[in-house]
C-alpha cells in the first residue's frame, strides 16, 4: 500500500459549533516532514483536517449506512437476482475482484492523517510542556483514528496496521504496513485511548457533541471492548476455499470486564442521561441542531449543509424530484432518495405501544406533485430516523450533502453494552452489578415506553422477566438494540459478536418464505401462525404473523397532516392508513383505497417472488418451489429443517484487487476468495 501522496487534511469546510458555521482545514501542502506545530492555530487547523477525512461519502454520511451495511433482520436490501452476481454485499454475494478499494482507501488515508497529526504534535514544543489544549487535540485525534481502523477489522478482519506515518517506517514513504491480526490491532487501539483520556475534557467543556470528548473515548474503549471479546470471522488458512470459523479469544472476558469499567465510567460520570424523547434526538439533528451535550448523542459526526453527508437524504420518507410547477409545502425540502431501507417485516417486531415503531417505519412517499401514496415496494420498508422533512425547508433542487450530523456514539448504546458486558461477565444478572446492569436496560427502555398506558408491564416487568436467565436476559438487551438502533449499522455486528448471525439471516429468510407460501396458497395469512411456528422465529410470537395483514386500506383523498408525535413536520400532508398492524377493514370500504403489499411476494402462477428467494442469495436462498439451499463454504446444501448448527457468514469482504497488486503478494486473501 503506497501512502506517499496521503493527505493531512481535506479541502473540506467543517463546521463545530453548528451546522451552518465553517471553519477552515488546513492543506498538508503547508506541512513538510520535518515541520511540528509552533501554534496552536496551526494544530486547530490541522486537527478540523481530521475531522474532514470522516466526511468522505464512503463513510459515515452515505456508504457506511447504506451500501456496507449488510442484510439481517433489520437493515435488508432487496434483490431479484437468481445467479451470484459477485458484487452484491448486502446479500453476502462477493468475490475477490470486489473488494470495495472506496472504503479502503477512505480508512486509510484518515488514518494516515492522524498517524501524521498525532507525529506533529508530540514534537511540538506545547505537548513537551504538557500543555492542555494539546493534549485535548492529541487525544482526540487518537480517538478518531481508531474509528477508521475499527471499520476495516469489521469490513476486512486483519488488514495492514501501524501507529507511524509513513514517513517515519525507516525512512521509506512507500514501504508497507505489516497485515496484523485485528485483536492486537484492536488491544492496542484501547491502550491507545487509555493513555490520553485522562487528559481530555468533558464534552461540556470541550464545545459540544462534535468533538471527541472524555466520556466519548471512554464509550470508544467500550465499543472496541466488545468487539474484541465477542466472536469474529476467522480465516482457515490450511483451506483456501473455507468462509473461515467463527471464534473468540480465550481471555476474552477480560475485554468485557474494560467495556463495564469504561462504560461504568461513562453512566457515573453523570454527563449523559435520555431525557429528550427518542423522536427528540433524531428531529434535532434533522433541524441542524448540535445536541446538548448532557443528552443521547456522546459523538455526532459533523457533517457541514451543502458540502457534505447524506444524513437524511438516503434515510426518510421518499420524495421523488419535484416538479416545477407545484406549490406543495413538500417540494419545498427537495428531492429525498431513501434508498437505505429496512426489512419489511422488521416493524411487526415492535411492540404496538413502543414509540420508536410509527416513527422508524415510514409507510408512504411523495410524488414530484407533493402527494403522498401508499410504499408499492413490499421487499422494503423506509427509515424514517432520518428525513429532510424533519429539518428546514431547503428548496426544490435540494438532494444530498444535508449536512445533517450522525450520533456516532449515543450514550443508549453504552447503557446496552454495560446491561450486556456485565451479564457476560457475572452469568447473569443477580451478581453484584445485575441491578445497575438491568437500571441500564430500564433506562432505554423507559424512554421508549415514557408514554405508554402499560408502562408498568412494558419496562418494570418486562425487566425483571428478562433477568430470569442469563440467556433471557441477553435476548432481551439484543433485542432492545434491535428496537434502538435500526439503521445505525449495528445489528449485524451485535449478531456476529454473539455468533447468531448465521442463525439469524436462516429465519428471517424462512419467516419471509412462509409469508410468501402461505400468500400464494390461502390467498391471505389466515393460516400465517401455522407456517410460521415450524421455525424457530427467534423470539416472535405466532401472534404477530397472525396480524400481517393481507390489504392496507388508505383513506381515499384525505391528506391533512394528523399532528402526531411520530411524524415531526405539522406542515406536511400525510397518508391515512386504517390498518397497518392488523387485519381489520374499514366499515365503509368506499371511503379508502386498498393497498396490497405481501401478495407482491407471489407470482402470477403462485410462486415466492425472486425477491424472497434470493434477497439473502450468497448464505440462504430457495427455488422457485420453496426447496431451501443454505450455503457452506461457497457451496449451496438442501435443507429439509432447521440445522442443528449453521454455517458462517462471510461478512469481511475480500482485500481489493489494488492494494494486492500492490503489495506484490504480501497481502492475501482468505475466506473463500
Amino acid at each position: 500500500m503506497k501512502l506517499r501522496n496521503i493527505l493531512l487534511a481535506g479541502v473540506l469546510a467543517v463546521g463545530f459549533a453548528s451546522c451552518d458555521d465553517y471553519l477552515d482545514v488546513e492543506s498538508p501542502s503547508r506541512f513538510d516532514f520535518d515541520y511540528v506545530f509552533s501554534s496552536k492555530d496551526d494544530a486547530k487547523l490541522a486537527l478540523n483536517g481530521l475531522y474532514a477525512k470522516m466526511l468522505d461519502g464512503n463513510l459515515w454520511g452515505d456508504k457506511l449506512l447504506s451500501k456496507f451495511t449488510p442484510n439481517s433482520d433489520l437493515e435488508f436490501a432487496s434483490s431479484s437476482k437468481e445467479l451470484a452476481n459477485g458484487n452484491e454485499y448486502r446479500r453476502f454475494d462477493m468475490d475477490r475482484e470486489h473488494g470495495d478499494a472506496n472504503l479502503w482507501k477512505a480508512c486509510y488515508s484518515g488514518i494516515e492523517a492522524c498517524n501524521i497529526f498525532i507525529d506533529k504534535i508530540r514534537n511540538s514544543e506545547y505537548y513537551a510542556e504538557d500543555d492542555a489544549e494539546f493534549l485535548q487535540m492529541l487525544g482526540e485525534a487518537v480517538v478518531i483514528r481508531t474509528m477508521f481502523y475499527h471499520e476495516l477489522t469489521w469490513y476486512y478482519g486483519d488488514v495492514p496496521f501501524s501507529l507511524e506515518p509513513a514517513y517515519n517506517r525507516s525512512g521509506k514513504d512507500q514501504e508497507l504496513f505489516p497485515v496484523v491480526d485485528r485483536h492486537e490491532i484492536i488491544d492496542t487501539l484501547i491502550q491507545d485511548i487509555i493513555k490520553v483520556a485522562p487528559d481530555m475534557k468533558f464534552a461540556e467543556e470541550n464545545g459540544g457533541s462534535d468533538r471527541a470528548s472524555k466520556e466519548f473515548a471512554w464509550a470508544q474503549i467500550a465499543r472496541l471492548a466488545m468487539t474484541c471479546g465477542g466472536y469474529s470471522l476467522e480465516p482457515d488458512e490450511a483451506n483456501p476455499t473455507s468462509y473461515g470459523k467463527m471464534e473468540r479469544l480465550t481471555n476474552y472476558t477480560d475485554y468485557y470486564k474494560i467495556a463495564a469499567e469504561y462504560c461504568d465510567s461513562v453512566i457515573t460520570s453523570g454527563k449523559h442521561s435520555l431525557t429528550k424523547s427518542y423522536i427528540q434526538v433524531f428531529a434535532d439533528e434533522c433541524k441542524g441542531s448540535v445536541a446538548a451535550t448532557n443528552d443521547d448523542p456522546i459523538f455526532e459526526i459533523p457533517f457541514t449543509k451543502g458540502n457534505s453527508g447524506n444524513i437524511g437524504y438516503i434515510q426518510g420518507y421518499k420524495v421523488d424530484a419535484p416538479d416545477d410547477a407545484t406549490t406543495s409545502s413538500v417540494t419545498t425540502y427537495g428531492k429525498d432518495d431513501s434508498g437505505a431501507r429496512l426489512h419489511p417485516l422488521a416493524r411487526f417486531l415492535f411492540d404496538s405501544e413502543d414509540a420508536r415503531r410509527d416513527y422508524i417505519f415510514a409507510m408512504w412517499k411523495y410524488s414530484n406533485k407533493g402527494v403522498p401514496s401508499f410504499e408499492p415496494n413490499a421487499y422494503t420498508t423506509y427509515n424514517g430516523k432520518w428525513c429532510k422533512l424533519w429539518g428546514p425547508a431547503r428548496g426544490k433542487d435540494s438532494e444530498g450533502n444535508t449536512g445533517i450530523n450522525y450520533p456516532y456514539m449515543r450514550y443508549a448504546d453504552v447503557l446496552l453494552m454495560y446491561a450486556e458486558a456485565i451479564n457476560e461477565l457475572e452469568g447473569g444478572v443477580a451478581g453484584p452489578n445485575g441491578d445497575k446492569a438491568k437500571a441500564a436496560l430500564t433506562a432505554v427502555r423507559e424512554r421508549a415506553f415514557k408514554n405508554s398506558a402499560n408502562k408498568a408491564d412494558k419496562v418494570d416487568a418486562y425487566v425483571a422477566n428478562a433477568a430470569s436467565t442469563q440467556d433471557t436476559f441477553l435476548k432481551a438487551v439484543l433485542d432492545e438494540r434491535f428496537f434502538e438502533f435500526a439503521g445505525e449499522n449495528m445489528r449485524w455486528r451485535d449478531l456476529v459478536r454473539n455468533n447468531i448471525y448465521g442463525k439469524t439471516i436462516f429465519y428471517t429468510f424462512l419467516r419471509m418464505l412462509a409469508v410468501a407460501e402461505v400468500t400464494g396458497a390461502a390467498n391471505g395469512f389466515n393460516d400465517a401462525s401455522a407456517v410460521v411456528s415450524l421455525y424457530d422465529t427467534n423470539g416472535a410470537t405466532d401472534e404477530k404473523w397472525d396480524n400481517v395483514p393481507p390489504l392496507v386500506y388508505t383513506e381515499l383523498d384525505v391528506y391533512t397532516n394528523l399532528n402526531v408525535d411520530w411524524f415531526p413536520n405539522t406542515e406536511v400532508d400525510m397518508l391515512h392508513i386504517f390498518n397497518l398492524y392488523d387485519r381489520n377493514r374499514p366499515s365503509d370500504v368506499k371511503k379508502y383505497k386498498a393497498e396490497t403489499m405481501y401478495e407482491k411476494w407471489v407470482t402470477g402462477d403462485g410462486y415466492p417472488s425472486n425477491e424472497v428467494l434470493y434477497s439473502m442469495f450468497g448464505y440462504v436462498h430457495a427455488d422457485e418451489y420453496g426447496n431451501v439451499s443454505i450455503v457452506e463454504n461457497g457451496s449451496p446444501r438442501a435443507v429439509n429443517n432447521v440445522p442443528s448448527t449453521f454455517p458462517v457468514v462471510r461478512y469481511l469482504m475480500p482485500y481489493p484487487q489494488s492494494q494486492i497488486q500492490d503489495a506484490a503478494g504480501a497481502y492475501v486473501n482468505h475466506y473463500g476468495y
